[in-house]
């Protein structure tokens, strides 16, 4: 017999050392006594303290609860100190309170020693499961997983009849005491294990290299194990597992008392008889693991759930047996089928599980049982229904908590095949590392991107992406829209968590670290767009961006003083709320307060974004006096030409992945790669025929000097506070005629828009619309006259898909509005509907928007809902557009096909358009007319080639950088000094 056993234990060993398997299944086995006698004696324990059959649930699943919420710090901490240890103490502990659970004389002592008793299980189920997963090999886990969790019914098996027995002889107190004596004499034995490497039976080399590296911090290591896709199904199963298994902890004993009036003994020998099922059945499922897994690495989850789903069956059936007879056997084929779960489950989850914070995932699931039980059993009050309905009907009520738990395990098969491979790339990353390290204490490269890839929900944006920023580089981080540029930066920052790949930063692992970590660290990110917040004034926006160095005043001083210098806009405007500032003065605050945080590594999304040239210069300047510092730079930015001017290096993404890589001056040659895929397409159709192969005419600028007049703005005036916005500032808008508004951020031109469209009412002057007095009207009364507007940040509807949000915008030409007509969808209506789709179909042809038509807006790239804006404001069918900055936030190649479309537009619907721009070589192409602002006031107006050489407009707003100038279309840039490039760049 001993050499039969024996041999079971190295055939499940794989001829690695028996040892530790022993040990640690005496103590499971041995631990199991307390379990089985506490299930047995239940009814005993019960009648002792006379309690109901709701408080003494709540005292089972209260117990239980306290001792699964301390699973995750012991995980944690697992993760940190010698395990053996900790399974030794835990052991020992549990042993004490077991005696003294004989002893208790009252219910408040019986609940303190039930949870210290606890300490013990919670070493079985979580500390076990990784000694075990590090001790044994891959193909070896299935059987050694099995053969540990047969320790728990084997214990069931001998521990039920043996407390069974010795309950129904000397009462249910001695069979407590009596198990003291079996687990001290188990701790003796196991004292002779030794701790194993972490992670040493996945890459033994890589994680004796990774073993030095610092332990992951509990906020990261939850981060990591919530980006495990299995892992997160199997948590969610977990839920209803709790919801379903924990209650039968006393429920089962219980009705085998009341319902068929069974004794200590009787109850002892049906727990054995189950648990020898449920010992078969992890058995039988540990000998097919590993073969499930050669038919694919998801497989054994698979069967894992459909285990859960026959157990739920199987206790539908149980609860319904009107006789002991047939009891009996349906209760040992349920209790072989949730044998067949644990060899599956446990291996599954050892396997996509990262070495370095396995114990925690272990632990973690804990935590999923306890939330299970309290949200879908107690707090509903499904508790009750065993005292109001009967044993019966409370078993039954927990048959759909298995069911379901079932069908969500099964669906993460699907993902367990990709996980597994992630976990192992991190290990071998890791070391990886820490071999860099330890090679060169200096080395070049202060960030390492490696497969990353991140999703938004079920939607996947970036794949696998690899890139490389040394100590003191600029890189232009460069694609088309919706590329994931802007995902990158904030999965960089921790704002976003990968779901795959490693991110390293200073020789850290940072994947999983949240923003404030990374923040602290060194890495700093200025957002594209919304960077601010809108109700604090400008001097707050400054003192909170200096909130890490709270404790250096000086530095703080100077570094504010350093950024009024640099921006005197903000200066004049330190007193004012952001959100009252212009978008480029928004833009400034924000960079100013990435500034002041000391980066290591600035991340810049946008940089020219909503800025004048002058503006773009400045900047470009102090991004090369920062990268002087020794501080690194990721400049995403649409327009290549500014690119070009300060970086050496750039990433060219597409459709999240990294498509180029090389000098940025290789890739200004690539139409291969550097191309449009939104309003290229569009801007070719404004030169097409119908398909008949003839070019269309060019369309020519027209003279409209003698053009009625369809906006009229007469000495506008505008203040906030003691800041003149607009002042005295008049301009006719004919009809057809595009007139372009440029000037320097603060001059006034989204603030002239605001008055027009009456989102801002003037101090002084009026505004004649279609010959109409509108001064004083609603923005939604000028907009049903016929007068559109689009905004810098693309206002749609987030929750609405690309199509619904076009549709919106065809709201003025809908003739009937009749609640009850479209209730009972009469014909008109039916029609209305039908020409609206129609409509909308042909908006989304002609912007390019086909692969987004039924994705919701916030799904979106910022390029994106700026094509999304524009048809909408085409849809809208105005006599006057106003444009704030139509082509902020989209690629050059996008912006240079812009102009031949918006001038289709024009031509086609006849609108009068009002542009403001930064793009030099896009407003010059597309305005009939330009009118230059500076400080509220027009300056300049004019043909576009005469306004542009205006030495007014030159000095205030154009400068001298043509890069600048000249975002889009043809431009050599400034010679730049070469920066140091990464290692790997140069090899």
């Amino acid at each position: 017999m001993i050499a039969v056993i024996r041999r079971r234990f190295e055939t499940a060993a794989h001829g690695a050392l028996v040892f530790p398997l022993v040990a640690l299944f005496l103590i499971f086995f041995v631990d199991e006594f307390d379990t089985a006698a506490f299930n047995v004696l239940a009814p005993d324990i019960q009648r002792a303290f006379h309690l109901t059959d709701n408080a003494f649930g709540l005292l089972v699943i209260g117990n239980l609860t306290i001792v699964l919420l301390a699973a995750v710090p012991v995980g944690y901490y697992g993760d940190r100190l010698p395990r053996r240890r900790l399974v030794l103490v835990g052991a020992t502990v549990a042993g004490i309170f077991s005696f003294a659970t004989g002893l208790a004389p009252f219910l408040g002592l019986l609940i303190v020693f039930r949870i210290g008793n606890g300490f013990g299980r919670l070493m079985n189920d979580s500390i076990h499961n990784s000694l075990l997963a590090d001790y044994y090999p891959v193909d070896a886990r299935a059987q050694v997983f099995g053969l540990h969790r047969n320790a728990v019914y084997f214990g069931a098996i001998v521990g039920a009849g043996f407390t069974g027995l010795l309950g129904a002889l000397f009462g249910w107190r001695v069979a407590f005491v009596a198990l003291l004596v079996p687990m001290l004499v188990v701790v003796f034995i196991a004292r002779r294990l030794e701790e194993p490497l972490r992670g040493g039976t996945d890459d033994f080399e890589a994680a004796k290299l990774a073993e030095g590296e610092e332990p992951v911090p509990f906020a990261e290591a939850r981060r990591i194990l919530n980006s495990v896709r299995t892992l997160r199904r199997q948590y969610a199963a977990w839920l209803f597992i709790g919801a379903g298994v924990l209650p039968l902890a006393y429920l089962l004993p219980l009705f085998l008392d009341r319902v068929f009036h069974l004794g200590a003994g009787a109850r002892g020998v049906i727990g054995a008889v189950n648990a020898a099922a449920t010992f078969a059945g992890v058995q039988w499922s540990s000998k097919r693991t590993l073969g499930w897994m050669g038919k694919g690495l998801g497989e054994p989850v698979k069967r894992a759930g459909l285990s859960l789903g026959a157990v739920g069956l199987g206790i539908a059936l149980l609860s319904g047996a009107p006789w002991l007879v047939l009891w009996i056997p349906l209760a040992v084929a349920t209790s072989f089928a949730a044998g067949i779960f644990y060899p599956a489950f446990y291996a599954t989850q050892a396997l996509v599980s990262p070495a370095r914070v396995r114990t925690l995932s272990f632990s973690f699931g804990a935590l999923y049982l306890v939330a299970g039980v309290w949200l879908l059993y107690f707090l509903p009050g499904i508790s009750k229904i065993p005292d109001n309905h009967g044993l019966r009907v409370g078993l039954l009520v927990t048959v759909p908590y298995w069911i379901i738990g079932g069908l969500v395990l099964r669906s993460a098969g699907r993902f367990v095949a990709d996980d597994v491979a992630r976990a192992s790339t991190q290990l071998a990353l890791t070391a990886e590392l820490r071999t860099r390290r330890l090679e060169s204490a200096d080395s070049d490269v202060l960030l390492a991107c490696r497969g990353v890839e991140v999703a938004y929900g079920q939607v996947q944006v970036l794949f696998g992406v690899d890139i490389e920023v040394a100590r003191g580089e600029i890189v232009a981080l460069l694609g088309t829209n919706g590329a994931g540029k802007s995902t990158l930066l904030k999965a960089i920052s921790g704002v976003t968590d990968p779901i795959g790949g490693t991110i390293y930063f200073d020789g850290r692992d940072i994947t999983h670290t949240d923003a404030v970590a990374t923040t602290s660290m060194g890495v700093i990110q200025v957002p594209g767009g919304k960077a601010v917040f809108p109700t604090l004034t400008v001097a707050e926006h400054l003192r909170a961006a200096g909130w890490l160095y709270r404790s250096e005043p000086e530095y703080l001083a100077e570094a504010n003083a350093d950024v009024l210098r640099t921006f005197p806009r903000l200066q004049e405007r330190i007193d004012q709320m952001a959100g009252n500032l212009s978008g480029g003065e928004q833009q400034m605050l924000a960079l100013g307060m990435a500034f002041i945080a000391k980066p290591k590594l600035l991340m810049i999304d946008e940089l020219s974004l909503g800025l004048a040239p002058t503006i773009v210069e400045q900047l470009l300047g102090i991004v090369r006096r920062i990268q002087e510092n020794g501080t690194a730079i990721i400049l995403v930015e649409q327009s290549i030409n500014v690119a070009l001017t300060v970086a050496d290096r750039a990433y060219f993404l597409e459709k999240g992945e990294v498509r180029f890589d090389g000098l940025t001056d290789d890739l200004i040659g690539r139409d291969d790669i550097v191309r449009s895929v939104f309003l290229e397409g569009a801007g070719r159709k404004s030169t097409s025929g119908n398909g008949n192969g003839k070019t269309a005419p060019v369309l020519k600028k027209a003279t409209f000097v003698d053009a009625p007049v369809v906006l009229d703005v007469v000495g506008l005036s505008k203040r906030f506070g003691g800041i003149s916005a607009v002042d005295d500032t008049s301009l006719q808008v004919r009809e057809g005629e595009v007139v372009g508004l440029i000037g320097p951020n603060g001059a006034g031109k989204t603030t002239i828009f605001d008055l027009i469209s009456g989102f801002e009412s003037p101090d002084v002057g009026h505004i004649v619309f279609d010959d109409v007095d509108v001064t004083d009207w609603s923005p939604d009364r000028r907009a049903w006259l016929g007068l559109g507007r689009s905004f810098q940040d693309a206002r749609l509807l987030p929750s609405l898909t690309v199509a619904e949000n076009i549709a919106i915008g065809l709201e003025r030409h809908i003739e009937l509005r009749d609640h009850l007509a479209s209730f009972l969808h009469l014909p008109l209506i039916v029609r209305q509907e039908e020409d609206v789709a129609w409509t909308v179909d042909d908006l989304i042809e002609l912007m390019s928007l086909g692969a987004y038509r039924d994705k919701f807006v916030r799904e979106l790239s910022t390029g994106t809902r700026r094509i999304v804006d524009l048809a909408m404001c085409i849809g809208h069918d105005p006599k006057v557009l106003l444009l704030d900055e139509p082509s902020s936030g989209i690629a050059q190649r996008e912006t240079e096909a812009l102009a031949p479309l918006l001038k289709q537009i024009q031509h086609d619907t006849g609108c009068a358009l009002l542009v403001i721009e930064h793009d030099m070589p896009l407003i010059t192409e597309v305005s009939d007319r330009m009118i230059a602002l500076v400080l509220g006031h027009p300056v300049a107006e004019g043909k576009p080639q005469d306004v542009v050489r205006n030495p007014e407009v030159v000095s205030s707003y154009l400068g001298g950088d043509m890069a600048v100038i000249n975002r889009s279309g043809a431009s050599k840039p400034k010679a730049k000094p070469r920066a140091r490039r990464p290692a790997a760049a140069r090899r």
